[in-house]
């Protein structure tokens, strides 16, 4: 009998699994979590451990997070069997418009403006993917919709081969992900293999930086950052990375003959997802910013230039392959002290020492207690790590709790 492994059981996985048992195939989930694995065979699912995994099987649908190193991935290779990621295994079943969101900063603020937008124009809109619902688990639950936005990530992308995208959006790319990826130079083959999956007639809206670094990637593409005329002035005080962001979602909005009026008044009653340059508290006129989804290094840079005055900045957690030394010019003149956390905390001291105050701390607690005892009157308490999180919390949103939680602590 011909078996279907599904490699990663968390969100989009265990979705995959349902999807492919609810359509009559025989499916095993494989992952490297134990306790994961017996919770699951209680509820009922044939499932083992990837290390016990030696049965044939001849197709392998892989989860975001698994690197094309992972042993099972390079047997399926080998072996010529078939791989493919959830989105590839959902989206094929879709048959409203579908719009793709990548870059290396700001795709779950876009994917979820240009949702926010379209229903407040009427449009009935939906955001899936790596944003938080995977698509095999919208097909299992649908809903009526008129469209869908997709939130993807280089990751999801290498595993798609099926043009099914009538509109998509490419917002930048900067380092990142350079522990999975031997170069930029990869990652970015990875960023733009988006153009392949645009139907034929659709429209692929590229940053103008993308153009002028990996342009020989490109072939059939729309630049979409020239027309900031469209951009309300309030909004445009949060700082360059805000206005790229409402451009991207027009150049795809317009596309639905949503009009620069409705357009504007929908971008103002918007609110961005939360640690993203979230503002938590101001205590004795020191200002304390929550940047905890700045996950790399060009979003900490962004964040920086986004504050109004002065930064003791809170960075490091898992390092994720690029130089800090990327953080030298555009930080001299704003960052005042550099306070180092996690597992990255000794290559920030020795690649930055030079040119910053640099200290260490060895919790996130101890990081806020440092940073207000430094601070003066104007200053911003920044936490925007230019790393993952996986070393010390569950991820980025965790992270940020605790951040939020130890600053109020000192209100109160």
């Amino acid at each position: 009998m011909e078996e279907t492994i599904v490699l990663g059981l968390g969100l989009s996985g265990l979705a995959a699994a349902e999807f492919l048992l609810k359509q009559g195939v025989s499916v095993l989930g494989v992952d490297g979590n134990r306790a994961l694995l017996d919770s699951l065979k209680e509820k009922g699912m044939r499932c083992c451990h990837e290390s016990e995994m030696n049965a044939p099987f001849t197709r392998l649908v892989v989860s975001p997070g698994i690197s094309p190193n992972h042993p099972l991935y390079r047997r399926a290779l080998e072996n010529g069997i078939e791989v493919i990621g959830e989105a590839e295994l959902a989206l094929p079943h879709f048959r409203k418009p579908l719009i793709a969101i990548t870059g290396t900063n700001g795709k779950t603020t876009v994917t979820l403006l240009i949702e926010h937008i379209l229903n407040a124009a009427g449009v009935r809109a939906k955001a899936l993917g790596n944003v938080g619902t995977a698509l095999c688990d919208y097909l299992l639950h649908p809903a009526e919709c008129d469209a869908f936005v997709v939130e993807l990530s280089s990751f999801q992308l290498e595993t798609m081969r099926t043009p099914v995208f009538d509109a998509a959006v490419l917002l930048n790319i900067t380092p990142d992900h350079l522990d999975r990826y031997g170069s930029m130079q990869e990652y970015a083959q990875a960023k733009c293999h988006l153009e392949a999956l645009v139907k034929e007639g659709g429209a692929f809206y590229v940053h103008s930086t993308v153009v002028a670094e990996y342009g020989n990637l490109l072939k059939n593409y729309q630049t979409y950052d020239k027309i900031e005329s469209i951009i309300p002035m309030d909004y445009r005080d949060w700082g360059r990375h805000d206005v790229e962001n409402a451009l991207a979602a027009w150049a795809v909005c317009r596309g639905f003959s949503i009009d620069a009026a409705a357009f504007r008044a929908a971008l103002l009653s918007f609110k961005k997802p939360p640690h993203r340059i979230e503002f938590v508290s101001e205590i004795d006129g020191v200002y304390y910013y929550d940047d905890s989804k700045g996950t790399n290094i060009d979003a900490s840079i962004q964040a920086v230039n986004a504050m109004k005055g002065p930064v003791i900045l809170i960075a490091g957690g898992m390092d994720k392959g690029a130089s800090y030394l990327l953080w030298k010019d555009p930080f001299l003149k704003k960052v005042k002290s550099i306070i180092a956390i996690g597992q990255a905390a000794s290559k920030i001291e020795r690649e930055l020492n030079p040119y910053f105050n640099i200290k260490r701390a060895e919790t996130l607690e101890d990081a806020v207690a440092l940073a207000s005892s430094i601070a003066e009157k104007g200053d911003h308490v920044l936490l925007s790590p230019g790393c993952s999180s996986y070393d010390m919390f569950r991820d980025y949103a965790h992270r940020g709790e605790e951040f939020q939680r130890h600053v109020k602590r000192r209100k109160s």
